[in-house]
């Protein structure tokens, strides 16, 4: 059917049209693929630009982008420059089409293709799809990809979570669309503009924490660069509530947690637990309030059966009603496997993209009612609304991005039922810390997304 944009559709279109470089934070549900692909068909009937580059992970990059070209009858033509394969994705590069799609993993590569004069970009409008996979300065992609900016004329992001960590995300993806418009060319600058250094003893790299009127500045400065659209304005939305689901560590785990918590070591039943600094310590003691841990030799050895039996019950009372748990770890997967007593099946690394495909079809017809999701590999590009509308935290997640967009596979438009999101969490734990700072995370994007989300006359 030919694209027939809603009215906020059309104040995304009309801000990419008219600034050549912009961000659309947009929940997912908007369309902000509809959208990007309309803003370009306009730019090019204007003659402004010629070809589009999109940059985006590999799912949405097989799927989502030319499946919505065909749906909506835009007529455009893809080169896909996606995953292994150099020979392919050159050739894909050299093709004469109207839309180069290539996923974040592979700008480095291309970097030294253009570079060594063996691939030639033809496009001249730049889309970063999920820009929160450059939000990192010091990265390899982002350096690479900084490098390549001068070849496009215009440049935008696309994300629904731009502060998944800190302030700090928003100099990259803003620098993307500006080149250091806004916020500076130089992280180091804008360290001294607006963070404040924090160092622990023996970690030689500090945390860097807002100044105190460091948000009010930032967001003034991304204002009218930045457009904030969120699906609970313009979308009929289910309700969602979040429910804590609060777990006691027996007696026995709990002392393996305060040994590996106070002496970053620990016997278990298969060998010894040990870490050597404190990130390996969090992760040690995420493991341990989950209920199996990693030794030193790689064996996974079951601590306790808290979580599990609290999964169990909360499957009992779905009554049948699937339900959507995201795990932490592949320990996680057989555990809960052993504890249900049949295979259950998983999303996330390994597993085939066909079998995926698979499991996505029997989900959305009702067919599982126990889905197993590692929350880096759902986090974009799955519509799971159809299956379920309970989802489980069986080990929580530091990202608030990945935490926002796996429960987006199922609250999201379409679905006809309340959505519930569970979180178990073991007390006493890093899990109570965990859940906190997603919180915090959370709050400190709203007021980024309250301050970009003003009516404008545009």
């Amino acid at each position: 059917m030919p694209y027939t944009p809603h009215p906020y559709q059309k104040r995304a279109i009309q801000m990419m049209a008219r600034e050549a470089g912009a961000g659309l934070l947009l929940d997912p549900g908007l369309g902000k693929t509809s959208i990007a692909l309309a803003a370009f068909k306009v730019l090019r009937r204007a003659g402004v630009v010629q070809r589009a580059l999109v940059i985006c992970p590999q799912r949405p990059a097989r799927l989502t982008w030319r499946q919505e070209s065909e749906k909506w009858e835009f007529g455009f033509t893809f080169g896909m420059a996606v995953g292994a394969g150099a020979d392919l994705r050159r050739a894909a590069l050299a093709s004469d089409v109207d839309v180069y799609v290539i996923n974040p993993e592979n700008i480095a590569w291309l970097l030294e293709e253009v570079e060594a004069g063996r691939v030639k970009l033809q496009a001249d409008m730049l889309i970063v799809d999920e820009s929160t996979k450059f939000k990192d300065s010091s990265s390899v992609r982002f350096k690479a990809l900084k490098k390549l900016l001068p070849h496009f004329s215009r440049s935008y992001i696309l994300t629904g979570t731009p502060m998944p960590q800190s302030l700090g995300d928003m100099f990259a993806q803003s620098y993307i669309c500006d080149g250091g418009a806004a916020l500076g060319r130089y992280i180091t600058a804008f360290r001294r503009d607006y963070m404040i250094p924090q160092f622990k003893p023996g970690v030689p790299v500090p945390t860097w924490h807002p100044q105190p009127d460091a948000e009010d500045r930032l967001f003034a400065k991304l204002d009218g660069k930045m457009l904030r659209l969120a699906a609970v304005d313009y979308l009929s939305m289910p309700a969602i509530t979040y429910n804590r689901v609060d777990v006691e560590l027996p007696d026995a785990a709990r002392a393996v947690y305060r040994k590996v918590r106070d002496n970053y070591f620990a016997r278990v039943d298969s060998g010894e637990i040990t870490a050597v600094n404190a990130a390996a310590a969090s992760m040690k003691l995420r493991q341990v309030a989950n209920g199996t841990v990693y030794d030193t030799a790689g064996a996974a050895s079951p601590i306790h059966s808290a979580k599990l039996d609290a999964l169990k019950s909360l499957i009992e009372e779905q009554s049948g009603q699937p339900l959507l748990v995201a795990v932490a770890f592949v320990s996680e997967v057989v555990a809960i496997g052993q504890a249900l007593g049949y295979t259950v099946p998983y999303l996330g690394g390994g597993v085939h993209p066909a079998e995926s495909v698979r499991i996505v079809e029997r989900w959305n017809r009702g067919e599982i009612p126990v889905l197993l999701a590692h929350p880096t590999s759902v986090a974009h590009g799955l519509n799971l609304q159809s299956g379920g509308h309970a989802v489980c935290w069986y080990g929580l997640t530091w990202n608030l991005e990945e935490y926002l967009q796996l429960n987006a596979r199922v609250w999201r438009q379409g679905q006809n039922k309340p959505v519930v999101i569970h979180s178990l969490v073991a007390r006493g734990t890093v899990d109570e810390l965990m859940l906190l700072r997603l919180m915090d995370k959370a709050a400190a994007q709203e007021r980024l997304f309250d301050a970009l989300s003003r009516e404008r006359t545009i």
